[in-house]
């Protein structure tokens, strides 16, 4: 009996201590991105090398609002996106940047004329095959534009069944590719970026859990975890903690990722700095050099916060 008790109470003790290891690393890292926050209410992806914009500044807003913070930091945020958008409701003719404002406001509840002027020009730059590039028509469509653009879509409260959300929902899965991931270019080879949000997209769109799109795409996201817990760009590189949030958010909910997902941020939380900042090569204005910056941060808060 005293055998029993005992083993009761270190199981008892053990099941808070590991979900207050992934609280405290979301914790750390909500206060660096507060932290960084400047003057005029904006983020910069990287303070003191990067300019405050929107893009960033949609992602801290989003994130601060998901903790159901309504304070000063928000705020000034929503106020810096209302009046950085321009006159043809875009943030500088961006996709991205676009998309990520709007999520930003409908999260925090904020700008209903704003993020319906960003709808419109989403609507406007979407190419006839359904996909998105990321500077307004410019280019090829890239799953990841396209993705995010689907989130921001379902955000606003568009149905599954719209023209514009129905067209870049069948484009995401003409990209499917053989290995069952998503390239960025279609034909392009599988990476975890436009894996991860495809799923995202997929899923939010209505798509069921058990449809081969989704189905294959966890399997060859799955191939890119290292022991670790970390996932990596592409399976046999290292993994990253940028593309781990990435996973995570593409994997939450799902039971067949279950352990994947618990492994993940337990990597985080080994991962995290100090001063609750992440390091990462990933974002594309870092030209492959590791560097501890906001923009990762950020990402692995919103990780965090989806699976609380």
């Amino acid at each position: 009996m005293k055998k029993f008790i005992s083993l009761a109470v270190i199981v008892c003790l053990l099941i808070p201590v590991a979900g207050f290891g992934a609280s405290d690393t979301l914790t750390r890292a909500l206060g660096h991105v507060t932290s960084v926050q400047e003057e005029n209410g904006a983020w910069s992806r990287l303070r003191g090398e990067f300019p405050p914009e929107a893009e960033p500044t949609g992602w801290a807003v989003k994130v601060l609002s998901m903790r159901h913070s309504q304070g000063p930091a928000v705020e000034k945020g929503v106020a810096f996106l209302l009046k950085d958008q321009k006159p043809d409701g875009s943030w500088n003719n961006n996709t991205a940047h676009t998309a990520f404002a709007i999520l930003g406001l409908t999260q925090a509840r904020r700008g209903g004329e704003a993020v319906r002027k960003g709808i419109a020009y989403l609507r406007g730059v979407q190419d006839g095959q359904g996909g998105f590039s990321r500077i307004g028509g410019e280019g090829a469509p890239l799953t990841v534009y396209t993705a995010v653009a689907v989130d921001a879509f379902k955000a606003a409260g568009l149905a599954g069944d719209d023209p514009a959300v129905a067209r870049a929902v069948s484009w995401l899965k003409s990209c499917q590719n053989s290995d069952g991931g998503y390239g960025m270019p279609k034909g392009s080879p599988s990476v975890a970026l436009g894996t991860a949000w495809s799923i995202r997209a997929l899923r939010a769109s209505g798509v069921d859990a058990q449809a081969s799109e989704v189905r294959n795409g966890v399997a060859c996201l799955l191939t890119m975890q290292a022991p670790s817990g970390g996932f990596s760009m592409r399976r046999g590189l290292p993994e990253d903690p940028e593309i781990t949030a990435y996973a995570i958010m593409g994997l939450k909910g799902l039971p067949a990722a279950r352990d994947a997902v618990a492994r993940a941020a337990a990597y985080l939380g080994k991962a995290q700095h100090e001063d609750g900042a992440f390091t990462s090569a990933a974002p594309i204005q870092f030209n492959h050099q590791p560097k501890e910056n906001t923009q990762t941060t950020l990402f692995v808060a919103w990780a965090l916060t989806e699976i609380e």
